[in-house]
């Protein structure tokens, strides 16, 4: 396999995609990552252990989406607006839900034995933090007509930004 098979899914550009709805996704994939990060690393290595861990991280992203779908619908829902608009708020938000799936894996196996808590915990939360980084190619995908460099660019930038809203967010309220 060569590495332009790997990259072209990656890099195919959608048009069929409302520039409003590749914001809206992009900031649900953006704002449920982060969450989910902050989550897991906010986790103790006695949830880790006892699965409890899992149930936070799947509480996370299921309270996040609801609000997040809330907050994109809720002028239809005072005016009366559109089913249709509530459906593509749900639909907008689907990338908070696969925010959490693999970090949320990665944590069952870390509770059924392996690996040990903090390389489980480590991994979970380098998921996180790829996906951040990788947010300059996915918008890139959606919508956004700008060069591959850059767009690898502000994933960097990105997850940086994201280090310090989780290491904010712990030294805040934990």
């Amino acid at each position: 396999m060569t590495g332009s098979r790997v990259v072209r899914p990656l890099t195919r550009r959608r048009e069929d995609l409302d520039p409003h709805r590749a914001e809206s996704r992009v900031s649900a994939y953006v704002y449920g990552t982060v969450l989910v990060l902050a989550a897991v690393v906010g986790c103790s290595p006695e949830a880790v252990d006892s699965g409890a861990a899992v149930t936070i991280v799947v509480g996370t992203v299921l309270s996040t989406y609801v609000a997040h779908v809330l907050a994109h619908s809720v002028g239809a829902l005072v005016t009366g607006g559109e089913h249709r608009e509530l459906r593509q708020a749900a639909r907008d938000a689907t990338p908070i839900l696969s925010s959490g799936a693999l970090p949320a894996l990665v944590l069952a196996a870390t509770a059924l034995g392996w690996p040990p808590e903090l390389w489980g915990q480590a991994l979970a939360a380098l998921v996180g933090l790829v996906r951040v980084a990788g947010i300059g190619v996915v918008y890139r995908r959606l919508r956004a007509d700008v060069p591959f460099g850059r767009a690898v660019l502000v994933g960097a930038v990105a997850a940086g930004v994201a280090l310090l809203v989780v290491v904010l967010k712990l030294v805040l309220t934990h």
